[in-house]
């Protein structure tokens, strides 16, 4: 056991439970598990335990538009009226707006965008997502003028997918993304049987009292003993902004895809186009690429992304120009983009440079 590595995400991060890879394009570099998937019954987490990605799940969503980019079929400098009408806002909105959170549309917290599993089959996301845009179409300000991040880009992004390919959301992410990753661990959009974490959330009275105005906890929360509150398992209603349910090492097999030349994914040249930051209209630069943050740790460039909410935590990276990625995933709840990785891959960068 790598004690430096839990001490790191004890400090940063405190959860029952995390699971820590670091790898090249074609191998793994640095692995740790650590802690228990259900503190209840001390059942410990492995290789197999599965976790919410939540807004890494974006990521996935730049890819698939990417892809119909790269089969001609959309542009990024078409406008979502020219392909779906009724989302037509106060002004212009372009694919690329969406991708870079460029769009000017307004960011309602989601974290009430919930529903329990036990109501996931009668759950209409057509409806919630269509209530939800159509009630944002007035901008807050001009596309293009600011960075400013909005969960509602990528339920757009996510109908235009299903517009566009003729196929719901998490079927087309699964038959052109999914499938191809060369893993045997678990990934998709259902919650598995089986070796699926718990959620948590530390029981303090500034952590309940921060839970009461986000979530229902009536419904949502239960006490899972002295130290934390247990979620009840659940579904975020929108796929496309944060869906995908996964082991670590899944979301290790597709940052390796997208870290290799000819990956099975899509052409070198779309993932460039993806991985470049995007600036305003007024040349600003923003740190936001296509679906990617820009960072850059030990003078080297990576575009990572974090998902975080209630009961999880998750991030993910890749450092284009050393080949290499790395990803954390954690059953306690992240409410911000919290840059673990920076702290435990710079024990690793350190020594190559």
């Amino acid at each position: 056991m790598n004690e430096s590595t839990v001490d790191i995400v004890k400090k940063e991060h405190h959860a029952p439970a995390f699971h820590y890879l670091l790898f090249d394009s074609d191998s793994v570099l640095n692995e740790v598990l650590h802690g228990y998937q259900n503190v209840e019954d001390k059942t410990a987490v492995d290789r197999r335990t599965s976790f919410h990605a939540f807004s890494v799940t974006k990521t996935f969503t730049a890819v698939a538009i990417m892809q119909l980019i790269a089969d001609g079929k959309i542009k990024l400098s078409d406008t979502i009226s020219s392909h779906i009408p009724a989302y037509s806002f106060s002004r212009p909105v372009t694919i690329r707006n969406l991708l870079n959170h460029q769009s000017g549309i307004a960011n309602p917290l989601p974290l009430k965008w919930t529903h329990l599993a036990d109501k996931h089959t009668s759950f209409d996301y057509s409806k919630f997502s269509d209530t939800i845009i159509l009630n944002h179409l007035e901008l807050k300000r001009s596309p293009g003028t600011k960075y400013a991040y909005s969960n509602i880009n990528y339920l757009v992004l996510g109908r235009l997918i299903e517009e566009i390919s003729g196929k719901e959301y998490q079927a087309y992410i699964t038959e052109n993304i999914l499938s191809l990753l060369p893993t045997k661990e678990y990934i998709g959009f259902d919650i598995p049987e089986t070796n699926h974490a718990n959620g948590y959330h530390a029981n303090t009275w500034l952590q309940n009292l921060l839970l009461g105005f986000l979530l229902n906890k009536d419904t949502m929360i239960y006490r899972a003993g002295e130290d934390w509150n247990g979620f009840h398992p659940f579904y975020n209603n929108g796929a496309p902004y944060g869906g995908i349910i996964c082991a670590p090492d899944a979301l290790r097999a597709y940052c390796q895809e997208l870290l290799k030349n000819n990956g099975k994914i899509m052409p070198k040249s779309s993932i460039k186009e993806m991985l470049t930051e995007q600036q305003t209209t007024k040349g600003e630069n923003t740190g936001m690429a296509l679906g990617w943050f820009k960072g850059t740790l030990n003078e080297s460039d990576y575009y990572c992304h974090a998902g975080g909410g209630g009961g999880y935590y998750s991030e993910i990276r890749i450092y284009p120009s050393l080949g290499l990625g790395s990803v954390i995933m954690t059953n306690s709840s992240g409410m911000s983009d919290e840059r673990i990785l920076d702290q435990l891959d710079i024990q690793y960068l350190k020594n190559i440079k």
